[in-house]
């Protein structure tokens, strides 16, 4: 299996669009934590049950965000599985342009996307509409 990388001269077909996330991660969890210490009235300290409670969803969303990550990993590994079984066999994919058919060339990683690569342009596995 040959995997290249984004320096290869090869031209990429993209069909996605960059999309914003507007959920809290992590680090904005543990921020609003401490903004919410920093702010406490000092004649009014916290109860010790609240704040052992955030802490410990603060360790559960560590873990999960973990969990989520490796996860990741393993779909990521798949998908260049997939895409390795397709090398030297004829696709067919769906650009804005129209169908385009070809021989897979190679599979390469790119913004930890898998693309395979038709006459040197790069398309992402979604884009496969038939192969022969």
């Amino acid at each position: 299996m040959q995997v290249g990388s984004a320096s290869d001269n090869y031209s990429y077909a993209s069909s996605t669009t960059n999309q914003q996330s507007t959920s809290l991660d992590k680090d904005a969890f543990l921020l609003l934590f401490v903004e919410q210490l920093k702010n406490q009235d000092p004649t009014s300290p916290q109860d010790t049950n609240t704040m052992i409670n955030q802490m410990t969803q603060f360790g559960i969303l560590e873990q999960l965000y973990n969990i989520c990550a490796g996860i990741e990993q393993i779909g990521l590994s798949l998908q260049v599985g997939e895409a390795s079984a397709l090398v030297g066999k004829q696709v067919t994919v769906q650009t804005s342009e129209g169908e385009i058919s070809g021989q897979v060339e190679k599979v390469s990683l790119y913004n930890e996307e898998v693309r395979i690569f038709i006459d040197g342009t790069g398309y992402e596995m979604a884009q496969v509409t038939e192969i022969k």
